[in-house]
């Protein structure tokens, strides 16, 4: 038995240690109230894109349109990018990052292979003009949206 505790108290010891391994400061450092507040203005690349980046082919693009519950503004500003070869990217116009990978195609259902991410899953039921997106629960834990996107001509 006093083994089985040592053991324990050694995993303890090392989860503490890792968690305490990283500086974290306690206060706010460097602030000085009589000085004149600063204003800081991102660098040109982090500045919100107001377009989406142009189609790279052939394709449907489908943007957001609804969805059943209250969606984070990033989704609300979001589309998904149906290239004819198979390939599709979901773009985030404010975040300015998409997400790619493949798709394929059977009976208006949709299944997504994502490129580079393991384990994400994701299907789409394709609908006259709108198309209605399902995450995982990997993805939607990853703050993906379930949502309704409509086609654009």
């Amino acid at each position: 038995m006093s083994t089985t505790v040592h053991r324990g108290a050694v995993v303890v010891l090392l989860v503490l240690s890792a968690a305490c391994s990283r500086s974290v400061p306690t206060s706010p450092t460097g602030t000085n109230p009589s000085s004149t507040p600063t204003v800081t203005v991102p660098p040109a690349s982090q500045t919100p894109s107001t377009s989406f980046p142009p189609l790279s082919g052939a394709a449907r693009t489908f943007v957001f349109e609804r969805a059943n519950y209250r969606v984070a503004g990033y989704t609300e500003k979001s589309r998904f990018v149906l290239y004819d070869n198979g390939a599709f990217a979901l773009q985030y116009l404010n975040l300015e990052v998409q997400y790619r990978g493949s798709y394929t195609q059977e009976n208006g259902l949709i299944s997504f292979t994502w490129a580079d991410c393991c384990g994400w899953d994701a299907t789409a039921r394709l609908e006259g003009d709108s198309l209605k997106v399902q995450f995982g629960l990997r993805m939607q834990m990853s703050d993906f949206e379930d949502a309704v996107y409509v086609r654009q001509p």
